[in-house]
């Protein structure tokens, strides 16, 4: 069977839909960045909630860096249609949000037959430097499947965090989107939202 031809990744009507109708960010400039060291010697943390009923199925923790996935009753990490990934790099050093969206963008192109995705929104969370965007393939040539993202990055001022929202799907055509309920979009732009980045003790990032 020939391998489907990878395609260069554009913007999708119903990708600009979602970004469009649901917005996570309120609009401001870049929080201001020390990046020579770790100001708060490693307190800075990621605040997050899974949804109920959610597991972690996958953990990869170091003393610099980690990541999770979280998936719902009924699903594993290797048969999943609904998963939640964190995660947390500690650096003196953060990458901007342009270079996390451009990597995930090109993440998509290598394994996606048809790549859709949505411009990087800028603002501000908690006082830090804050982006939201989607991706979208229609086939995934290693999964066989289809595959929708929701992205939020928070660029601290001790790391970048990175939360997402990602629906497996049956293969769709990228030009009527991956028929995702609108309920399902509307709850996972709220997960999103209430990821926060904060410092305990701090009256410029304070911890809810």
């Amino acid at each position: 069977m020939r391998r489907p031809r990878r395609q260069s990744l554009r913007a999708a009507p119903w990708a600009a839909l979602l970004l469009v109708a649901l917005p996570l960010l309120a609009a401001s400039g870049a929080a201001a960045q020390d990046t020579a060291s770790l100001p708060f010697g490693g307190a800075e943390t990621l605040r997050f909630t899974p949804p109920p009923g959610w597991t972690e199925v996958y953990r990869d923790a170091h003393p610099d860096r980690r990541v999770v996935h979280l998936v719902p009753a009924g699903q594993s990490r290797t048969d999943w249609q609904d998963m939640v990934t964190v995660q947390v790099l500690k650096t003196a050093a953060p990458p901007t949000l342009d270079a996390l969206h451009a990597r995930a963008q090109a993440q998509y192109e290598q394994a996606c037959a048809a790549p859709h995705g949505g411009a990087l929104q800028r603002g501000e969370t908690n006082g830090l430097e804050t982006g939201f965007w989607t991706l979208g393939c229609g086939h995934n040539t290693r999964s066989d499947h289809g595959e929708t993202a929701f992205f939020k990055a928070v660029r601290g001022l001790e790391g970048i965090y990175l939360v997402q929202r990602i629906w497996r799907t049956a293969p769709f055509d990228p030009a009527s989107g991956p028929g995702i309920d609108r309920g399902e979009q509307r709850a996972a732009i709220q997960l999103l939202a209430k990821a926060v980045v904060c410092v305990p003790d701090s009256h410029a990032h304070p911890c809810p």
